[in-house]
Formats: structure tokens, sequence, C-alpha cells
């Protein structure tokens, strides 16, 4: 098959892609690229002129890197044909990926990429330059966990719901807790307020956050609410004070869980599990069924999200150096 790489845009016919694509997620739209002021680099695969798959990748000093602000990237392969069986659609998709992976160690040096949970086959990746003493490209296998919400909308009780089941002890002790407190969670348009939360945050892990970043994620909150498509939820404590606030965005395959931050003073209150727990009643009234968490790559982090009681799915990070 004839192969070839085209430049892209972003614009609709971009977003079409994204949007038929089983792999295209909430981080490669064009209105979520552009919020982030980085410099979004988007190519076609075409076969035989047809339009088979994107390339959404990030680049910086001519460099192609990773950024916090895009969590999947790399490969979307586009909607199956009506002529293509299962088969069919796994030959051609190890195809592209061949095709794409030789491509792009052609024209950069350095390449950082993070493809979507829902690609599970990377093997033409693995074997670039395989059996030789050339550079081939190193893979970190990472995980995020899905909850499904589908029953939040109908639940009379909590244990309607099939995560709260799955739900550690502690986390269901803790959304009790809120409920009995009286905790509240609103939606909110004060995208400031949580800047200053994550900053503190942040903070409190001794970690500087560059005025880049925050910048990124303000222009990221601002344009997907103003778009309807992200929330910002704060909750209230029984002083009435909100004590947490989460983000979230979504697209025509589920929700994602974008941004959190606390209040470093309410750490021991129950507003981060009230947070995110009311938030999945607001998003499955809305007919989401699923929201991905996005990553549970560090213990701490790790142990919070999987105690909400989804289950876990593997994602592929990708880099490449020719040195």
């Amino acid at each position: 098959m004839s192969f070839k790489l085209v430049e892209a845009k972003l614009d609709n016919k971009w977003d079409r892609l994204v949007v038929d694509s089983k792999n295209g997620n909430i981080y490669n739209y064009s209105f979520y690229l552009k919020a982030t002021n980085l410099n979004a680099k988007l190519f076609y695969c075409l076969k035989n002129q047809e339009l088979r798959a994107g390339i959404v990748l990030i680049e910086k000093d001519g460099k192609i890197v990773l950024d916090d602000l895009v969590v999947y990237n790399g490969i979307i392969y586009n909607k199956p044909t009506n002529k293509q069986n299962l088969s069919q659609m796994h030959s051609e998709q190890f195809q592209i990926q061949e095709f794409i992976a030789n491509e792009l160690i052609k024209m950069y040096e350095h390449i950082e990429f993070c493809l979507h949970p829902s690609i599970i086959d990377i093997r033409p990746i693995l074997w670039v330059n395989y059996g030789t003493d050339l550079p081939k490209y190193k893979i970190d296998v990472k995980y995020t966990s899905y909850v499904d919400i589908s029953d939040f909308r109908s639940a009379e009780k909590l244990e309607d719901i099939k995560i709260y089941n799955n739900a550690s002890a502690s986390r269901r002790q803790q959304i009790r807790y809120a409920i009995k407190k009286n905790y509240k969670t609103l939606k909110t348009d004060d995208v400031t307020k949580f800047i200053d939360f994550y900053i503190m945050t942040m903070a409190r892990q001794n970690e500087v956050v560059s005025e880049e970043k925050l910048k990124g994620m303000y222009n990221i909150i601002k344009t997907l609410i103003d778009l309807k498509k992200g929330a910002l939820y704060a909750s209230y404590d029984d002083k009435n004070e909100v004590g947490s606030m989460a983000f979230f965005g979504w697209d025509n395959k589920r929700a994602y869980y974008i941004f959190g931050a606390n209040d470093p003073s309410k750490r021991n209150g129950h507003t981060g599990t009230n947070v995110l727990w009311e938030a999945f009643y607001d998003l499955s009234k809305m007919g989401i069924n699923e929201v991905d968490l996005e990553g549970i790559n560090s213990p701490k982090r790790g142990w919070f999200k999987l105690s909400f009681g989804g289950d876990i799915r593997p994602y592929y990070e990708i880099k490449w150096s020719s040195e």
C-alpha cells in the first residue's frame, strides 16, 4: 500500500477525525489544543489518498515532547471502512503504525508521545530497527482508571451504584460522611480560585508551577466551560467553605478528570471525595457513562483514584532519541 504523511490544521476536518476515531479523545480536539498555547504539530496519514489516521504531536525547539496538558497524543486511527472485517482492520493499523514509526524518526531526532489506552498493539513501534545496533523506541507503560457512572442517574441509594460497592471501605466512609454533614458540590466559573488552589496544592508538595502552565490551565478551563464541553466543580464543607475543586471535560465518548486541587488547610475534610462523587452524578445526568480519571501513576494519586472502584487501563508512553 502507498502511505504518505500530510500536514494537517486545527480545523473542522481534523475534529471530524477525532470524533470518528475510537482513539480520539478530549486532548486531541482543535479547541483544546488551541487553548493550551502549545505548538501542536498535526499530520494526516493517507493510504492511496484516503484518510486512514492522524498524528498529534507537541513540538518545542525542534523536538517532539511530552506535556502535562496533553495527556494522550500520537496516533489516532480513522474508523474502519465498510469493507473491512476485524482482521483486515488490525492488519491495516499494523501497517499504518509501522509506516508512521519509521517516518517520524526520519523527521525528528527526539520524539515523545503518549498513546490513548484504546491502542493496545504497538509491535510495529517495538520492532523498528529490530535485530540491529541502531536506536530503538523506548516504551514506558502507564496506567489510568476508568469509572462506570452510567447507573448514577437512576440510583435511588448508594448501594444501587456499582462503583460504590466496588470502592474501598475508607472511600465509602468518606462518601457517607460528606452526605451526613451536608457537604455540597456546585458548578462554578471561578477559574481564578481554582488556579489559586492549584498553586497551593503544588506548593505543599514543594513544586513550583510555571506561569506558562498556569496560563494554559486557565485557558483550557475557560475555553471548555464557554463551549459547554467542560465543568468546574467546587465542594463546600459543613462551614460552607470550598475545600476542593475539580475540572472535567467531555467528548462524544466519555468524560475526563483533567485537573483537581484542594485547600491544604482542609485536607482532613471530605471535600476531596465529595467533589468527584457529586460530579459523577452530574455528568451521568448529562448522559455520560464513563469517566477517565487520567492517570494513577504515583502511589498516593493512584491509591486515591482507584479507591473509587474503577478498573485499570494501561497505556504507552513512547520515546525515541537518535543519540
